[in-house]
């Protein structure tokens, strides 16, 4: 032991002081790594805290926008399916007697449901009776609106669905800043 002090004696002071601050940096890297580790680990659970919250809270929004929307699509359905079946109640066969739909009518009515171009010259071919009866135009008008109104309701659903998925998210992410949300 004594040969091993004698031989450090000979190592200038300076080296020691140099290994001692090598060793004290070394050490305040290490700390600082591991500081910055447990912080980024802390964040990285906080994360998956709020992706949970925003997952849960989505959930119930889009059960809850389903639910309503099933059921308004129910309703309107039904009221569709009432109403053509009291078409013969408000257009009888006197009425379907004393009204003549003409070709032009059904080219326009057909012209206008896919969206295509009607000839802009009509004819006189146009003028004839068309065999459709003022009965079957009013219960494919009324199958028509309860479509559309069908699209309505589910259009307003999905607005539904993404407006409250943005609350939730902006819920989450007023909480996750220690705000309340708005």
């Amino acid at each position: 032991m004594t040969e091993l002090i004698g031989m450090l004696r000979i190592v200038p002071s300076w080296c020691y002081w140099l290994l001692a601050l090598v060793v004290l940096c070394l050490g305040c890297e290490i700390h600082g790594a591991s500081r910055v580790q447990a912080k980024w680990d802390a964040e990285k659970r906080s994360a998956a805290t709020v992706a949970q919250a925003v997952t849960a809270g989505q959930e119930v929004v889009l059960r809850q926008v389903v639910t309503n929307y099933v059921d308004r699509v129910k309703t309107i359905t039904v009221q569709g399916e009432i109403r053509i079946k009291e078409v013969p109640i408000y257009v009888t066969a006197q009425d379907d007697a004393a009204c003549s739909i003409n070709t032009g009518f059904v080219r326009m009515w057909n012209a206008a449901n896919t969206g295509a171009p009607i000839s802009p010259d009509p004819g006189g071919a146009d003028e004839a009776p068309s065999g459709v009866s003022l009965s079957d135009t009013a219960a494919q008008h009324d199958r028509e609106a309860t479509y559309t109104h069908n699209l309505e309701e589910q259009l307003i659903a999905l607005q539904d669905a993404v407006s409250g998925i943005q609350a939730v998210a902006a819920a989450a992410a007023a909480s996750k800043k220690g705000m309340a949300p708005p």
